[in-house]
């Protein structure tokens, strides 16, 4: 990808939300882009219908610049569905292939020297038997195609784990990931960009609250010391340094024992940074957009006002209905992403609220919405 102005069409890979809070703003500026779909109803279909296609063909020759909205094609589907315009992909194939799968991420990190959970690969029986010199409790990932909770299990025996091997398909061939099981304080998640040429921009460090492995609330700014903002900075400066091209989020975990562990990291754009959306000048969105269009405009950080975003998923199954949340003491911003059915759990959309005085509790607002809302 080159680092100059591109003239031409967008060409984003998927038609999801994430694709959709970037088309949106790409419409903003003005610029053409193009979503590579399914075929299916999808929340970009939603809303530009027009700029949806399941043709690859068309959609490689039309369009100049690539990115995409998750990282579950291997590099080698890049490079097909791409042919000699992948070197346009934003993040470039090198810097993906460190997040197609977590075992890649893993040895990222260690060679960079960012501190994460103990772990060890789980290819073979060898790496079986080594496994059996660790205590119980552990984790165990699925390597490649889990998000939001799915393809992660805590494990506590011998039983467990013969169920999780054959849950997550290790005895097809799957490689798992054990994971040291860490007593988790909080949990907090930043981000940057960085072009090819070596610009940077940083997106604020925020504090993300978990249940059931899916993120329910985020809030700026987060109730941690410099210590934290410090060492998160200098691993993310790392990461950069290491010549990662491409927009790349990373979630971090504040342990029981003042450990500041690095936990995953994602080739695109993140729930955990929507509330840029209302709190920010620029939107995690927007500063892909000038990336991938002019990014000598983009700015070397992003700010955020005191804010809070809650995610809104589904209660039932069937047709979508219509938001409805609480009284609360500040206006709230709904987003809902255009999705025709709803199911329990599903993410919907999100709310988020903007304190620009800094004298409400956030945290509290958020969870009045997430005990209140309906759809």
């Amino acid at each position: 990808m080159t680092s100059g102005v591109t003239t031409g069409k967008i060409g984003i890979i998927g038609d999801g939300q994430l694709a959709l809070m970037l088309a949106e703003s790409l419409h903003h500026m003005g610029k053409e882009f193009l979503c590579l779909g399914s075929g299916t109803q999808s929340p970009v279909r939603t809303f530009f219908p027009l700029a949806v296609t399941t043709d690859q063909e068309r959609f490689r020759s039309e369009c100049s610049v690539f990115t995409l909205e998750n990282e579950f094609h291997t590099t080698a589907q890049l490079e097909d569905l791409l042919g000699p315009k992948a070197r346009f992909l934003f993040p470039d194939l090198k810097s993906y292939s460190h997040f197609a799968d977590k075992i890649s991420q893993r040895t990222l990190y260690e060679n960079l020297g960012i501190p994460s959970p103990r772990w060890m690969a789980i290819r073979n029986d060898q790496d079986l038997l080594e496994l059996k010199g660790w205590s119980f409790p552990y984790v165990i990932k699925a390597s490649q195609g889990g998000y939001d909770g799915k393809g992660v299990r805590v494990v506590g025996s011998d039983a467990e784990l013969a169920r999780v091997l054959n849950d997550f398909r290790y005895f097809q061939g799957a490689h798992l990931l054990a994971e040291e099981k860490v007593e988790i304080v909080r949990e907090v998640a930043q981000g940057f960009l960085r072009g090819p040429s070596g610009q940077i921009s940083l997106l604020p460090l925020v504090e993300t609250v978990q249940e059931n492995g899916v993120c329910n609330l985020v809030h700026y700014p987060p109730e941690v010391g410099e210590k934290v903002f410090t060492q998160i900075e200098r691993d993310l400066r790392a990461l950069a340094q290491s010549g990662l091209v491409g927009i790349f989020n990373f979630e971090f975990f504040l342990t029981a024992d003042q450990r500041v562990l690095i936990n995953e990291g994602a080739p695109r754009t993140h729930n955990s940074q929507h509330l840029t959306l209302e709190a920010s000048d620029y939107s995690q969105f927007d500063l892909l957009a000038l990336y991938l269009t002019d990014p000598a405009s983009a700015p070397a950080a992003v700010r955020a006002l005191p804010s809070v975003m809650v995610n809104i998923l589904g209660q039932s199954t069937g047709k979508t209905q219509e938001l409805k949340l609480p009284s609360l003491p500040l206006k709230a911003y709904p987003k809902l992403y255009g999705k025709e059915l709803s199911s329990p759990g599903r993410k919907m959309g999100h709310v988020t609220v903007v304190d620009a005085d800094g004298t409400h509790d956030l945290k509290s607002i958020g969870k009045k919405i997430l005990k209140e809302y309906q759809l």
